[in-house]
């Protein structure tokens, strides 16, 4: 059966001027390179070189089949060449998703960079909720997720490791008088607020955890007449719509006429998870455990301090 080593040697006589060269150049025997094209027009059942001379030339037939072989050969060894890289896992596409709440900053962009530089990967990101991410990792259409709990789907077929965690605060606007001199607040003290973030019923997430603190002290959050469950609820905050429970990372995406006021109990904690499925390949393994390794270095979370007082 012809191969394509067997097409490559015959380029190569041709552009190298003969056998003699085209021996030298791929450093092997003339009489072996001889032999495989003899073998070659055999299985093609015609002759490619007219041998009554003494320096062998291409036949009318073998002038064709060079011609329509180069560009075939060229592209078969480019997709053999992208197949090998890919199965190394080099200029492979590596999909990853965050939740809006999951704020990509700096920190994680570079985190990302490094991945890709160090896997030899590129990488796509889109934002997708936290109940998404789970579909679309099951089904394949991500590789890796960064979700906030919690979440109705089981993780089964799926790792989830903690990422980080940081505290969660009220945001409110600046002018509200409720909160215009306050720097903390109980939850109970908002069971009168309107909230522009209500849980969804078949999804989880930031809302679903904010509601929950509000149930612990015996209260469902009132919905504000505008309500959102993306960053977006930041800019129903500043109009003056109502307030909603954020992570400390929203405070690097404020808008100019909101704050973060401290809520008390330090126990409210967010937590962002990092998630792949179980059975994925190496690669996919590989990029997340330095995903956890990078973060775990990394403080995520702004320097809350120094925010608070750049508010204040």
């Amino acid at each position: 059966m012809s191969t394509l080593k067997q097409f490559n040697y015959l380029i190569r006589i041709v552009e190298d001027g003969g056998f003699i060269a085209a021996s030298e150049k791929l450093f092997i025997a003339q009489s072996a390179l001889s032999r495989q094209m003899k073998l070659l027009e055999d299985e093609l059942g015609f002759a490619i070189f007219d041998r009554s001379e003494k320096k062998a030339k291409l036949t009318e037939a073998g002038q064709l089949l060079y011609k329509n072989l180069k560009n075939h050969v060229l592209h078969i060894q480019s997709s053999i060449e992208l197949a090998q890289a890919n199965a190394k896992g080099e200029g492979r596409t590596v999909y990853v998703a965050h939740s809006s709440s999951v704020i990509f900053n700096q920190a994680k962009i570079s985190i990302l960079n490094q991945l890709s530089e160090a896997c030899a990967v590129e990488i796509e990101i889109n934002t997708f909720s936290s109940e998404h991410q789970l579909t679309c990792l099951l089904n394949g259409s991500i590789d890796i997720g960064f979700i906030r709990p919690p979440v109705f789907h089981d993780y089964d077929h799926i790792h989830a490791q903690t990422l980080y965690s940081a505290p969660l605060y009220l945001a409110v606007n600046r002018h509200d008088a409720n909160f215009k001199q306050r720097d903390n607040v109980d939850i109970i003290d908002l069971a009168e607020q309107k909230f522009v973030a209500i849980p969804h019923g078949e999804r989880g997430g930031l809302s679903y955890l904010a509601a929950n603190l509000c149930l612990s002290k015996g209260f469902f959050p009132q919905k504000a007449r505008m309500r959102s469950r993306k960053i977006s609820t930041l800019d129903l905050v500043e109009q003056g719509l109502g307030v909603c429970i954020v992570p400390e990372e929203y405070g690097s995406v404020l808008p100019p006429n909101v704050k973060l006021i401290t809520i008390e109990n330090d126990q409210h904690h967010s937590e962002v998870l990092l998630i792949w499925r179980k059975d994925y390949d190496p690669l996919i393994q590989r990029c997340a455990e330095m995903l956890l390794d990078r973060f775990s270095k990394s403080k995520m979370s702004s320097d809350w301090r120094s925010l608070h007082d750049s508010q204040s």
